[in-house]
Parts: structure tokens; C-alpha cells; sequence
């Protein structure tokens, strides 16, 4: 199959030792502009909301909801060019709960055959299909999963004393959108 006009050369972009393969990031890359397509137009925000933690259902209105979606197509925009630190593709707290969705999107679109475009990428064997190790290499924490965890409400509050000990950052709604702040030197 002929690669897609649009698709960026991941064989290039991610050649020798990339985090992850070319085949990976288009994975990766495809899943990101499909949730930013399906979200755009407003008509689905709500059925994204379910899928927000349930601090963010409660304090999140439309508007914060579209610039949620805009998440989807700057990590879209960092994987098509490679360029960003290892555990640094997300740069704020919302893009890292969208990479969670889209690496949950990949793996469920790979698994059912829903990526053929990529069969014309370099091969590398299971790392192709590691959504495991995507995880690991991709984030710098996954603290914004806890706020899916009932036991834990409120940790999303600054003056929580677990969140003050373990300094969590920008896990208010409020906050999501603050890039961190060793991305401000990227």
C-alpha cells in the first residue's frame, strides 16, 4: 500500500534509537488525529467527558472541553515531527490525559486491524505493538490517573497534604492546561 499524502515519514523521523519505532508513532500519530476529528465540530464533547476523570466531568464546561481536544492534535503535531524529550511528548497535565486516551484508542485499533497503513513501515517485531512500553517511555508520571480513583478525592486540591507531600502538579481542571515547568525551556 502507497504511504498516505498526509502521513508524516516516520521511518526517517524515528530511525535508530527512537524511543519508539516508526510504526509506534504512526500508531500513535493516527489515533490522535481520529479523536481530534471525532471532537472537533463540539457534537461529541460530552461523550468525551465520560472519559475525563470525574473531577474534571464535574468542573469542566464546553469550552475547556474544545481546548482539551486541541490536545490531541499538538501530541498529533509532536509525534509527525519527532520532536520532543524522551517522557516529555505531553507538555501539560490535559495532554497527558489525552495521550492516555489515544495510546488506549491505538492499541484497541491495532488489535483490531484498524491501522493497514502502517504495513508499509519498517518492522520491529513486538515493539511495534508495546502500548506497555509507550506508557512507560512517554510520560514522566501518570498522575492524572489517580484522579480516577475515588479513595484519593480531593488530591487534586494544591493544599491536600498528600498532594503537597508528594508534590503533584497541575491536577486541578483548572490547572491542566499550565505547561510544565521544565517544558518552558524545550
Amino acid at each position: 500500500m502507497p504511504k498516505d499524502e498526509g502521513q508524516p515519514d516516520f521511518a526517517l523521523i524515528y530511525r535508530g534509537d527512537a524511543q519508539v519505532t516508526p510504526r509506534m508513532a504512526a500508531h500513535l500519530w493516527s489515533a490522535a488525529l481520529f479523536l481530534a476529528d471525532t471532537y472537533r465540530d463540539g457534537d461529541q464533547l460530552d461523550l468525551l467527558r465520560q472519559e475525563v476523570p470525574p473531577v474534571a466531568r464535574r468542573l469542566t464546561d464546553d469550552a475547556w472541553m474544545r481546548r482539551f481536544v486541541s490536545c490531541f492534535d499538538a501530541l498529533a503535531r509532536r509525534l509527525a515531527s519527532g520532536d520532543f524529550p524522551s517522557e516529555q511528548l505531553a507538555s501539560c497535565t490535559a495532554e497527558e490525559m489525552a495521550l492516555h486516551l489515544v495510546i488506549d484508542l491505538a492499541e484497541d485499533f491495532v488489535s483490531d486491524g484498524t491501522f493497514p497503513m502502517q504495513d508499509q513501515l519498517p518492522a520491529y517485531g513486538e515493539a511495534d505493538t508495546d502500548f506497555e512500553w509507550a506508557r512507560e517511555v512517554l510520560f514522566r508520571d501518570h498522575d492524572v490517573l489517580m484522579l480516577f480513583n475515588a479513595s484519593l478525592d480531593g488530591i487534586e486540591d494544591d493544599s491536600n497534604e498528600i498532594s503537597a507531600e508528594f508534590r503533584f502538579a497541575n491536577l486541578h481542571p483548572r490547572d491542566w492546561f499550565v505547561t510544565f515547568s521544565d517544558q518552558l525551556s524545550l
